[in-house]
């Protein structure tokens, strides 16, 4: 009987650890497609647009004051800026993820956004699982 229990507590271990693999490696791959790539690589801003979830806010703090953005004002801002500067940037940003927090269908990430070897952000992103796909649905983060 004890070896019963301890085979079953392994291989229900081994898939909650393979399910867990599995949404860490979604999420990160969301991120790149919608954020990295989308936003700071100039990629397809459609990527961007499947990521985040329609009432996405970034929250930015400012002289003291928080103001909020939603991701249809981020893109209008985005798509401005590539119509005066249509070519992409030099060296691409990359990701380096310091943490991925998951609870179910809710996950946390805090990461570092580089360019060139420069320290540009650190994020901090929330998601939702809706469905089967992670959504970006916040964020936070300092500037350097």
């Amino acid at each position: 009987m004890k070896l019963i229990t301890a085979v079953f507590v392994t291989l229900l271990a081994l898939n909650l650890q393979n399910a867990y693999g599995q949404d860490e490696e979604s999420i990160k791959d969301v991120i790149n497609k919608a954020y990295v790539e989308g936003i700071h690589n100039k990629g397809d801003l459609d990527h961007t647009r499947k990521g985040f979830h329609p009432e996405f806010r970034m929250f930015a703090l400012r002289n003291g004051a928080v103001s909020k953005v939603s991701i249809n004002n981020w893109i209008k801002r985005i798509e401005n800026s590539r119509k005066r500067n249509p070519n992409p940037p030099a060296q691409k940003a990359k990701a380096k993820f310091l943490s991925v927090d998951i609870t179910e269908n809710v996950a946390s990430v805090k990461l570092e956004l580089h360019r060139g070897g420069k320290l540009l952000f650190t994020d901090y992103l929330f998601l939702y699982k809706i469905g089967n796909e992670w959504k970006i649905v916040s964020k936070v983060y300092h500037a350097y």
